[in-house]
């Protein structure tokens, strides 16, 4: 049973880089203990910003953002300590020879209430990397790098993980193992997490709740109610299929042999990550 405190609460926030347009109008949701919400929305639609303003690194220009009910204005300091944020295009510093481990006890050391309670054996177990904490960081694929990041992220034990494309750059099979770790994150710790992510089946497959955002246009609510006429109106393009559970999928499946996911005719599909888009409808 999830705490009846949501974690995170927005109410109206609107921001804009300049006076002419806003990049983000009246964007309001909430996400309890236990939950995921999966930001999903075009280029320059406003995700990576929201994330922003999450995390303090922007102010918005109105509206209300809260943690566990305290409005974010109200804290002495910024509550850093609620939550782990792995912003987009995170990198591991691969020049000096340092090791998993190595590198994770120095992740560690920045947070001195944790330096003792927090096992850094536990987290790479938990990431499924503990294989490789004497192995130098140089010599970690792509995907054994995002998993070093996240066990980072979880050193302090947070209440919100924000995760800002966390499977760029990964295939498809990367992206299922990543995503996969989350959930585990989440039902262990009953963790909060938030997800930017440009691929739409993994987004609805993976997440309790939906943003649909671009920029002054947007939609949240349980996955269920999301169709294929809100991700129109969100990246202005036609969708013949929507894949909203799995089931549907393995259904579908044996019953005519084929894959449902989504589809989207627009000239400006590069947008939508390609792994969501199997063909062009005709």
């Amino acid at each position: 049973m999830t705490d009846p405190t949501p974690i995170l609460r927005a109410d109206k926030l609107s921001f804009s880089y300049n006076s002419e347009e806003p990049t983000l109008k009246d964007i309001s949701f909430s996400l309890f203990s236990g939950e995921s919400l999966g930001v999903l929305g075009p280029n320059g639609g406003g995700k990576s910003t929201l994330m922003k303003i999450i995390v303090g690194l922007l102010k918005a220009d109105s509206g209300k953002l809260f943690f566990e009910n305290k409005l974010s204005s109200d804290y002495k300091v910024y509550p850093f300590a609620l939550f782990s944020y792995v912003p987009q295009n995170s990198e591991l510093n691969t020049i000096l020879p340092v090791k998993v481990n190595e590198y994770m006890d120095f992740a560690r050391s920045l947070y001195k209430e944790h330096n003792s309670a927090t096992d850094i054996d536990e987290l790479l177990d938990l990431v499924g990397i503990l294989h490789k904490k004497n192995s130098l960081i140089s010599k970690l694929s792509g995907g054994e790098k995002q998993r070093v990041l996240l066990a980072r992220a979880l050193i302090n034990r947070p209440k919100l993980l924000l995760l800002d494309e966390p499977t760029k750059g990964l295939d498809s099979n990367g992206q299922d193992q990543l995503l996969a770790i989350i959930e585990k994150i989440k039902t262990r710790d009953k963790t909060a997490v938030m997800i930017v992510d440009h691929n739409i089946n993994q987004i609805i497959r993976n997440c309790h709740k939906i943003l649909c955002l671009n920029r002054t246009y947007h939609w949240h609510d349980h996955r269920d109610l999301l169709t294929k006429n809100i991700l129109e109106d969100v990246y202005h393009c036609e969708f013949e299929h929507l894949l909203i559970h799995e089931n549907d999928l393995k259904n579908n499946t044996e019953q005519n042999g084929t894959d449902h996911h989504l589809f989207c005719d627009h000239d400006h599909s590069k947008e939508i990550d390609p792994h969501s888009l199997l063909r062009r409808k005709k």
